[in-house]
């Protein structure tokens, strides 16, 4: 008798605690709501500093590089960080009046990288522009048939050696516009080197006709140096 009633005091404790339980839970749930919104919001902005800090990483690259002696026209850290900004605006701009789908945040994300990433491999500013208009029409997330990937449409099965062996890891990080920036131009910088001619070069990077690859890069350089009023890049 003792024993029954020990255990159903133990069993009115027991579901008095889980009611407790649950009832302090969903206060609590109540009480954080709004928390969470701020933390949501605070996630949003470390990703916000995120990306500067990235964009702060891309102009002390450059401005490194140049006064390496990379571009003997730029002698001092300002003339270089002002080239560097003038170049991401121009092209920031290029970018959305071509592909009024992209924003003005991926469309920086683009130049920046863009402008890094030619720098980094000794590939023409203008030259890596074209090309990426020509593959992607500055879409990040461009898939090809073939299998072709990203900005610059890198095709993994082909180069995944190569990529892994400069820090990409996996063919979906194409699909960010650094990662598609910097093995687009990778790629390119190898093709170059490799290569008698730019036109050649190009033909390989294309996988196909050289000159009908190079007529539409020359319609594309075109179009960025009607933007600029810069001249195009002669053929080679």
């Amino acid at each position: 008798m003792l024993q029954n009633f020990r255990r159903a005091i133990f069993l009115l404790f027991l579901s008095s605690f889980s009611v407790f339980l649950l009832s302090s839970i969903g206060m609590i749930t109540l009480f954080m709501a709004p928390f969470g919104v701020q933390m949501e919001r605070q996630w949003q902005r470390s990703q916000t500093v995120s990306f500067e800090n990235s964009w702060n990483y891309y102009v002390k690259d450059f401005v490194f590089r140049q006064l390496l002696g990379l571009d003997s026209k730029y002698l001092d850290a300002g003339a270089a960080y002002s080239k560097y900004t003038s170049d991401v605006e121009t092209l920031s701009s290029f970018i959305k009046s071509q592909n009024y789908n992209i924003s003005s945040k991926t469309a920086f994300r683009i130049a920046s990288a863009l402008k890094h990433y030619s720098v980094k491999y000794g590939v023409d500013f203008d030259l890596a522009i074209a090309v990426a208009h020509t593959e992607s029409h500055f879409d990040p997330n461009a898939r090809s048939s073939y299998g072709a990937l990203g900005l610059m449409q890198v095709v993994w099965r082909v180069h995944s050696a190569l990529l892994r062996a400069n820090g990409i890891f996996s063919e979906e990080l194409l699909l960010q516009p650094e990662f598609g920036a910097a093995a687009g131009c990778l790629v390119l910088s190898r093709y170059i080197k490799d290569s008698d001619s730019l036109q050649i070069a190009l033909g390989r990077y294309y996988g196909g006709d050289s000159d009908v690859y190079w007529s539409r890069i020359s319609r594309s350089l075109n179009s960025y140096k009607a933007h600029t009023g810069k001249e195009g890049i002669e053929r080679q």
